[in-house]
């Protein structure tokens, strides 16, 4: 008899479980979600409900993720129904890399101007139906955030909603990792839904 372990994630949305499907399916505008270091096969999967079966054009945004690990991952787990864009702001750090039509690669942006600024030329660029940011963590910390930080940060949110005005089939989804600990702070203003997505790693014991 030979005891292995395994760490399972299970994934559910808090206060959301009963119509979850429903909601996902039709997000629009601005949303935040936050999630407790999901990893891309899960985001993937998040994406894949968004209007599942509607072709759309995807704009992914990746301040976390190189090229090579997302390429690899939908490999395995495809997006389904879309087109995907990538502006990888991670691969420049590790070596020469050149710009195909479905990849960009550029310097992470400083701040949340510069952001701004980058979203804005590659929705002009790809013109997307969903356009995800991973992650704002790099920019604020909801856990512990100054004035400053959260004044700057409604800025940036009125003028991200400023761009998709008029555009009420587009949605933006900004993600947030709450690895840094508690919410104290969130937004309240030029945000149209905040989700939080758990992934529970538990222990599970097999008897072979």
């Amino acid at each position: 008899m030979q005891k292995t372990e395994e760490i399972v994630g299970v994934n559910y949305w808090k206060r959301l479980q009963k119509d979850k499907n429903e909601i996902i399916a039709n997000l629009h505008g601005v949303v935040i979600l936050i999630h407790n270091s999901a990893e891309f096969p899960q985001i993937i999967d998040f994406m894949n409900q968004i209007k599942p079966g509607i072709p759309q054009r995807l704009l992914y945004i990746s301040l976390v993720n190189s090229w090579l690990n997302i390429k690899k991952n939908i490999d395995e787990h495809p997006i389904e129904s879309k087109k995907l864009f990538v502006v990888d702001c991670v691969s420049l750090f590790l070596g020469d890399v050149e710009d195909t039509e479905q990849c960009y690669f550029r310097k992470p942006p400083h701040d949340l101007k510069t952001l701004k600024q980058m979203i804005l030329e590659n929705v002009q660029r790809v013109h997307p139906n969903v356009l995800v940011v991973d992650s704002l963590s790099q920019f604020i910390n909801f856990s512990m955030p100054t004035d400053e930080e959260l004044k700057d940060f409604y800025f940036f949110l009125r003028d991200i909603q400023d761009t998709i005005s008029g555009l009420s089939d587009d949605v933006v989804i900004l993600l947030y990792d709450d690895m840094f600990g508690s919410l104290r702070s969130l937004p309240v203003m030029n945000v149209d839904l905040i989700l939080k997505y758990e992934v529970i790693r538990e222990h599970v014991h097999w008897t072979d």
